[in-house]
């Protein structure tokens, strides 16, 4: 059970992370450019950490190469998917629906950064340790980003503190499914 809490806490930092950079989003003055930036930065940090930490992993397991490209074939037809259920959920509604793709974005980024946790740590506590620090400095900008949007769409401050806190949810959801799916199924 203890290896369990270890799991949850490591998986909270990457939602702490984007807790922050929603506190953040609330203090300071935010523009379209300022967003920009954050999810780009994001977005950067997450290819470095797949590209240094994941793929070595997935192209080393007993997974063929063309699996992984399916995977990520069915990734993208899933976010399509998505887009298309929050647009039809805001009435065709542009602005209010990039809002929330956004936030969407984010919570299944959370899930999958609890998710890789979860699994690491099934490989090795400092597996997941690296993979929980290298997730908290790609979601303070996508806090940012989100409670940003949502601020600069009018949503009421108490809403956009729910939003940004509702985001432990993914992440402790994403680690125990990676952590009792494969426990005791580390390398022998």
């Amino acid at each position: 059970m203890a290896d369990y809490l270890h799991v949850l806490a490591l998986a909270l930092m990457p939602a702490f992370g984007n807790f922050a950079g929603g506190v953040v989003a609330e203090l300071i003055p935010t523009s379209r450019r300022m967003l920009n930036r954050a999810l780009h930065a994001a977005a950067g940090i997450v290819t470095a950490v797949v590209a240094v930490e994941l793929m070595p992993e997935a192209l080393g397991g007993s997974a063929p190469p063309w699996a992984i490209v399916v995977g990520l074939c069915l990734g993208g037809a899933f976010y399509v998917l998505v887009e298309w259920f929050v647009d039809l959920m805001q009435g065709g509604d542009e602005d209010a629906a990039g809002a929330w793709m956004i936030y969407v974005a984010v919570a299944i980024d959370l899930f999958s950064d609890g998710l890789m946790i979860g699994v690491g740590s099934v490989v090795s506590f400092g597996l997941a340790f690296i993979l929980a620090l290298g997730q908290i400095m790609a979601d303070v900008p996508e806090g940012f980003a989100t409670i940003a949007n949502f601020k600069e769409k009018g949503a009421s401050r108490r809403r956009r503190i729910v939003l940004s806190a509702s985001f432990v949810v993914p992440g402790l959801l994403g680690a125990s499914i990676g952590f009792w799916l494969l426990r005791g199924q580390g390398e022998r």
